[in-house]
């Protein structure tokens, strides 16, 4: 009977350990996937950049939070749950040393070991300095590991009593001394060789929500101290980096597009546009082509040019697995000479490697190239990487700019769309409208030239004016056909709204159907400028709009306004009908529409440098179309100017007031039909048994 048993009860013991096995581990979790960004800024799949390779486990790391690597592949590490530095060789894999407060070569000086080691650099000379909050200091020590120094908390009036607990250090050329302090958001500590406090380096700005500065400009400062909502304090530095040309760069933790900086001498950020970076960064580092690298602490590692566009971003973390190129917490990280990513699990005590592919050298390759103006193999190269993605914004842009630089601009623009680079595509498209001009500029001329002669022409040919008293009648006879009489009507408004506004009122001018033909006319022209100006312009694709949510939108504020300002003068004393409130807004809406035409018609002849062309066209024609309503409004209402404005304010208020109730009945309405949907279905399932 044992033996009968013994079998099913080994196989269920099987069975449960692959379910244990297998259940926590789910495809998100143990695969890391490398992404780069679209032209919408979105991240997508790419090939392998980075793969794991080397995993170091036997050197004893507990919580190790920072490491560096110098020219001949040594590697310091910030040893911080051993309160310890350990120098090891990446070549021989060794350790070479160990700077504790054991060691017998500090005895007799006044380092007596560290507390809390969380930050290491290591200058071109050798020096290294540690970064300890626990003993608020930074220490410093020669080439062969000699202490030397500590510098403690400076004496500066100035400095005051802020927290000097350094938990991250940097030193450029000048021996200047960058720190980041625990909890302070001041800035950057700056000391000099000496250890003299030299100010705040550079600081984080201050980022208030929209209902942070209401609140802000409606309390007193004594409100502000007491509100908690107006925690305003701008968020810590999390580390600093100085490169090889002793340039600063830093990260933050927290939300925003500038969590990762790099930064000019008088500390502003060299960064032009928006850095895409996860919210939690630990670490930055730099490598001799100015490829910048930088940590997260979810497992992420995110690399970017030296201009900050995004190259590559690929991990991912694991808390209870072991698996390589994997994290649980991601703390620090570098490259050694040949380039590779060393990493460090801050949660595990392991140091991590990882070496580029064919494709991630491929890129780096064209970089080079470009950026030492060997602009042909640039492009054979971006050539290359296009092959294996054609979704490579990077990649569009750097084939972008060497056709640039090669002068081929309609290439370069073709590539530029693609990447969605505006900005470039502007420059490209100066060039080939300029070429354009240059070589066409004569027929041009010569066109003008022709009609004019061809005016004078007709001026002395038809010295009675049987043309011109041809055209006036052609003119009369067009007014006279309702439609088009009515429209026409809406130009003259233009010039003298007061006088043909009172025409509308008295009856004498205007129609229901040329307003509606008005309003359809606008309407698309209107969706023609939200979808189809030219690409420069045009900053969002129609596959990304909600067309329906733009339609509805546009039909319910025209009708809505109607509605309401018909309502409210009815109850203000409006002598205004139905009727006209319906036709005054079509009738004042001509300049916006004109200036709609022309702003579409121009912005697939101007570049961004006559970007304020289209700007004033656009402003002057909504300008004045809302000075034609307001007007016509008052007209037919018989209003003052006061007047006028109060019903404005009401009628306001009444749309938001109904759209609000509209939401409310939509919402309602969606959770009555769901559930008369589900009594339905029960009903049904009760009857049929199914």
């Amino acid at each position: 009977m044992k033996r009968n048993m013994k079998k099913p009860l080994v196989f269920i013991m099987a069975l449960m350990m692959m379910i244990m096995t297998v259940l926590p581990v789910s495809a998100s979790q143990a695969t890391s996937y490398t992404y780069t960004l679209d032209d919408n800024n979105e991240r997508v799949r790419t090939q392998d950049a980075y793969l794991p390779d080397r995993t170091i486990t036997n050197l004893g790391l507990k919580n190790p939070s920072d490491i560096i690597i110098d020219e001949n592949n040594i590697m310091y590490i910030c040893d911080t749950g051993n309160t310890r530095i350990v120098i090891y060789d990446l070549n021989s894999e060794k350790v070479l040393h160990i700077i504790s407060g054991d060691d017998d070569i500090y005895k007799g000086t006044d380092f007596k070991g560290f507390t809390t080691p969380k930050g290491i650099f290591r200058t071109d000379d050798g020096t290294l300095y540690v970064a300890d909050g626990g003993e608020k200091a930074v220490f410093k020590f020669d080439s062969n590991y000699n202490y030397v120094t500590a510098f403690e908390t400076p004496t500066a009036p100035i400095f005051g009593d802020t927290n000097y607990e350094p938990s991250k250090v940097a030193v450029d050329k000048g021996g200047n001394i960058f720190i980041v302090s625990e909890g302070v958001n001041t800035g950057i500590i700056q000391l000099s060789y000496t250890g003299e406090f030299l100010g705040y380096f550079t600081s984080n700005k201050t980022r208030l929500t929209p209902q942070q500065a209401f609140l802000k400009a409606i309390y007193t400062k004594e409100q502000e101290e007491k509100s908690a909502l107006l925690n305003t304090a701008p968020p810590t530095f999390s580390n600093i980096y100085v490169d090889e040309t002793g340039t600063v760069y830093t990260t933050s933790m927290g939300k925003g597009d500038d969590l990762l900086k790099k930064h000019s001498t008088n500390g502003g950020n060299m960064f032009q546009n928006a850095v895409a970076a996860h919210a939690s960064l630990t670490d930055v580092s730099v490598d001799d082509r100015g490829i910048i690298y930088a940590s997260d602490t979810t497992g992420y590692i995110t690399v970017y040019t030296k201009s900050g566009e995004l190259i590559f971003d690929f991990g991912a973390n694991v808390k209870n697995l072991d698996i390589s190129g994997l994290f649980s917490s991601l703390t620090t990280i570098a490259t050694d000479n040949n380039n590779n990513i060393w990493t460090a699990d801050g949660d595990k005590g392991y140091l991590q490697s990882f070496i580029p592919t064919d494709y991630a050298k491929t890129i780096y390759k064209a970089l080079d190239e470009y950026e030492n103006g060997e602009y042909a193999a640039s492009l054979e190269d971006w050539s290359t990487v296009l092959r294996l993605n054609q979704m490579s914004v990077l990649a569009h842009n750097g084939v972008g700019k060497a056709y640039y630089n090669a002068e081929e601009y309609s290439d370069a623009m073709e590539h530029f769309e693609i990447a969605g680079n505006r900005n470039d595509y502007s420059n490209a498209f100066w060039e080939v409208r300029n070429e354009v001009i240059q070589n066409n500029l004569w027929w041009v001329m010569l066109i003008i030239f022709i009609l004019i002669v061809v005016k004078v022409l007709i001026v002395l040919i038809d010295r009675k004016k049987v043309l011109k008293k041809k055209k006036r009648a052609l003119g009369k006879k067009l007014k006279e056909v309702p439609v088009i009489g009515e429209l026409g009507y809406a130009f003259k408004i233009c010039k003298h709204p007061i006088d043909r506004y009172y025409d509308i009122r008295v009856g004498k001018n205007g129609s229901v159907i040329a307003a509606s033909i008005i309003y359809i006319v606008f309407f698309i022209v209107y969706m023609i400028y939200k979808t189809s100006k030219g690409f420069i312009y045009q900053y969002t694709d129609i596959e990304d709009m909600d067309i329906s949510a733009v339609v509805i939108g546009f039909f319910a504020i025209v009708i809505l306004f109607v509605i309401c300002n018909y309502l409210v003068t009815s109850i203000t004393d409006g002598d205004g009908t139905f009727k006209q409130v319906y036709m005054i807004p079509a009738y004042g809406a001509i300049p916006a529409l004109i200036s709609m035409i022309a702003v579409i018609v121009m912005s697939y002849g101007l570049t961004y440098n006559e970007a304020f062309i289209l700007t004033v066209i656009l402003i002057v024609g909504i300008g004045w179309s809302l000075v034609l309503v307001f007007q016509g409004l008052s007209t037919v209402h018989d209003y003052s100017f006061k007047e006028t404005v109060v019903s404005l304010i009401i009628t306001f208020v009444f749309m938001l007031i109904a759209a609000i109730v509209v939401l409310i009945v939509i919402i309602m309405w969606e959770q009555l039909s769901g559930f008369l949907i589900t009594i339905g279905k029960e009903i049904i399932r009760n009857v049929t048994g199914k």
